[in-house]
């Protein structure tokens, strides 16, 4: 490993713990559950107000879940956001030339 990279590992490792994984499946969870809800009342009776108030609740959810779990955007957001030079510059990261070692991978 290149020590740009250790050193780039390294300063990352200091970041917080990511709990995303268990929001997103939280959320994904809720609205399947409302999703399988909204069907039983379409099966008992579409035109009844419950089947509207779901429909509308579910339609929500997805929206939201859509708008906070959407990878494609934040990921563009994040690559925008980490500018490597930027960092070195405000000593963030501390650029550190490579060995012979690493040369001979180059």
């Amino acid at each position: 490993m290149s020590m740009t990279a250790f050193a780039l590992a390294t300063a990352l490792s200091g970041l917080p713990d990511i709990t995303w994984e268990r929001e997103r499946g939280e959320d994904a969870h809720q609205l399947m559950l409302c999703q399988i809800h909204r069907d039983e009342l379409m099966q008992d009776d579409a035109k009844n107000d419950a089947y509207q108030r779901a429909r509308a609740v579910c339609d929500l959810l997805a929206r939201e879940y859509r708008n906070k779990w959407d990878f494609d955007a934040q990921e563009a957001l994040a690559a925008s956001a980490v500018d490597l030079d930027e960092l070195i510059r405000r000593g963030d990261l501390i650029e550190v030339p490579p060995t012979k070692r690493d040369r001979a991978y180059e």
